[in-house]
């Protein structure tokens, strides 16, 4: 029995978030030093498949920005999940995204650069090659 090879799902949101938000940087790792703009980096947390041919990832998305753009990081923070809730039956070229819910909700988090204010959110993804 040949078993499925799941897609990354970082990658697959990135190529579906960046052409929605061309003001916001998507990555996996934060770049060094302060950025004037806004970054939301995207990672996977935890999840796993359930199931032989679906995967489950669990995937946070933290908005950073400047402390003077409190206000468009969270509404950064809040655009994204309306975009992540819109992506049922979304297909990339590696893979398709079945569903997606929302574990919790953009927050505002602790950040250790004093100069950058933290809005988190965290997702459960169901995708399939």
């Amino acid at each position: 029995m040949t078993m499925p090879v799941f897609p990354d799902p970082e990658l697959m949101l990135i190529t579906l978030l960046v052409p929605q938000n061309p003001s916001i940087r998507f990555v996996t790792v934060i770049p060094a030093g302060d950025s004037a703009g806004i970054i939301a980096r995207i990672r996977r947390v935890g999840g796993g498949n359930r199931h032989i041919g679906l995967d489950r990832p669990v995937i946070d998305i933290d908005v950073f920005g400047s402390k003077v753009q409190v206000d468009n990081v969270s509404d950064a923070a809040r655009n994204i999940q309306s975009q992540m809730l819109a992506m049922m039956s979304a297909t990339t070229s590696k893979g398709v995204i079945q569903h997606v819910s929302t574990v919790t909700g953009p927050r505002q988090l602790p950040e250790v650069n004093p100069n950058y204010v933290r809005y988190n959110a965290s997702y459960e993804l169901q995708i399939h090659p």
